[in-house]
Order: C-alpha cells, then sequence, then structure tokens
C-alpha cells in the first residue's frame, strides 16, 4: 500500500480530530484510527501503532491541564479503583499488542470495525443518557480493586487492539460503578490511560515496526501528534460552545458509519509473521 507523504494532511487530519475530541473530553483515538487507514493508507496493523503514539502525546499533554481543573489530593479516595484499573489494563494491553501481531490484517480489520461499531453506539448511548454518578458496589477496597481490574482487562484489550486511550469506557465506569463526578473520573481516565498505552506501546518496536521508521516520523507522526494536541486544546476551550451530549450523538454516528467504509473492505492478506 502507498501512502501519500503529506505533512499538512497529517497535521490537518490532528487538528480536525483532536478539536472533535476535545469538544467531548476525549483524544478523538477512535476517529483518528479510519482517518489513517481511509486517509493516510495506513494498513491497519500500522495505523495501530501510530495511533498509541498520537494518543500517549494528547494525553500528556493534557494532563497538566487536568491536574490545574482536578487537584490530585480529589484522586486519593479512589486510589483503589486506579490501581486495580491499571492491573488489569497494563496486563491486558501486553497480551493484547502481543496477540496483534499473530493475527492476519483482515482478521484485525474485522475486529477494529466491530470494536468501532461498538465505541460509535457507546458515544450515542452516553449523549442520550446523561451519566449521573452512582457508586453501585461496595466500598471496601479490595471489592473496589477487583471489579476495576476486572473493567480494566477489557479496557486494556481495546486500547492495545485500537491504539486508543480508552476513555469512552473507562469515564462511565468511574461514574457508574464507583461514583466518580464527572471531571475526577476524566483525570483518573488519563491516570490509566498513560501507562496503559506505554505497555501496549512497548510492543510495537519491533524490527520491522513502523514506528522505527523516521520517513513515518517525519511525514506523518510529528504534525500528526503536534495537530491532535492543538485541536485537543483549542476543542477544549470551546467546551461551551456546542452541547457536549448532542456532539456525543452526531460523533458516535460518524464514527459508526467512517468505521464501517473504512474496514468493511480491507483485502485479504497474509498471516503476520
Amino acid at each position: 500500500m502507498t501512502r501519500p507523504a503529506r505533512p499538512t494532511l497529517s497535521f490537518g487530519i490532528g487538528a480536525a480530530v483532536g478539536y472533535a475530541g476535545g469538544l467531548i473530553g476525549l483524544g478523538g483515538a477512535e476517529f483518528r484510527l479510519p482517518a489513517l487507514v481511509g486517509v493516510l493508507r495506513f494498513s491497519a496493523r500500522d495505523a495501530v501503532a501510530v495511533n498509541l503514539v498520537a494518543s500517549l502525546v494528547v494525553l500528556a499533554a493534557a494532563f497538566p491541564f487536568r491536574a490545574a481543573t482536578v487537584p490530585l489530593p480529589d484522586i486519593a479516595p479512589h486510589i483503589p479503583a486506579i490501581l486495580g484499573m491499571l492491573a488489569g489494563s497494563m496486563s491486558a494491553a501486553w497480551v493484547g499488542a502481543g496477540w496483534l501481531r499473530q493475527v492476519s490484517d483482515r482478521v484485525l480489520g474485522r475486529l477494529i470495525l466491530i470494536l468501532l461499531v461498538v465505541l460509535g453506539f457507546v458515544l450515542i448511548i452516553e449523549g442520550v443518557f446523561v451519566a449521573a454518578p452512582s457508586r453501585l458496589i461496595s466500598d471496601d477496597p479490595l471489592v473496589t480493586f477487583v471489579v476495576a481490574a476486572a473493567c480494566g482487562v477489557g479496557v486494556g484489550l481495546v486500547s492495545s487492539l485500537l491504539g486508543v486511550a480508552g476513555g469512552e469506557l473507562i469515564i462511565p465506569i468511574f461514574i457508574l460503578i464507583f461514583g466518580a463526578d464527572v471531571k475526577l473520573a476524566g483525570s483518573m481516565s488519563v491516570l490509566v490511560s498513560i501507562p496503559t498505552i506505554l505497555v501496549g506501546l512497548s510492543r510495537h518496536f519491533g524490527p520491522d515496526s513502523v514506528l522505527r521508521t523516521a520517513h513515518v516520523w517525519r511525514t506523518t507522526l510529528v504534525p500528526l501528534c503536534a495537530g491532535s494536541v492543538l485541536g485537543a486544546i483549542l476543542g477544549a476551550l470551546a467546551l461551551g460552545v456546542f452541547p457536549s451530549q448532542t456532539l456525543k450523538i452526531g460523533l458516535g454516528i460518524i464514527l459508526i458509519v467512517s468505521a464501517w467504509g473504512v474496514f468493511r473492505h480491507l483485502p485479504q492478506s497474509s498471516p503476520a509473521k
């Protein structure tokens, strides 16, 4: 597959996706993935690795802003939930990234399509039903840790297989199961997502990895990450301009349509080596 070397296009995609993500409080990685495959012409496997890097950069850039809004001491009561989620998500991310190298591009494409469509419906459901904090389990630290770890397994698998931060899953879990406020849940999500992405990313630097190609960094990754950070900041600043719930519904529909258009006709290929 021949990829266009267009730094300006990569920057524009990053900015547009980052802006949309910033408006709804996410990094936008779900929307970035179809663009990497459909516009920039990466294989599904390479697109996941590139997406992980961009997701990590966006989260790292957002963390100082979140720390200023939500002080770290406010997070202290939720440490058992965070540690449990980390234990499950990091373990699953390691396993998922290894499994990713064993499947064919076609199987991977179908799996990505299913996961993106599911995430699209999650956004739509969140837009229709405004989530209110409600703790569904005991506040016992051990129970909290175990339940969070079980939830983290699913988050880690999704993160490693899509190259996303997983905030659209982590935030509702912290709100609906552990009773965290939405802003607090967002900061907790960042604390879980960054280590999870690092674990998955560590398995994408093999000898044949797209991430070891200087040309890809120069023409795609650097401008894509720069655009993503700028877009996410601008989107966050414009947060009050558009109704967040309406945006989630619209972006959920866009995600489903774009994922279906890009991933339903991936070419047949041999299993990954």
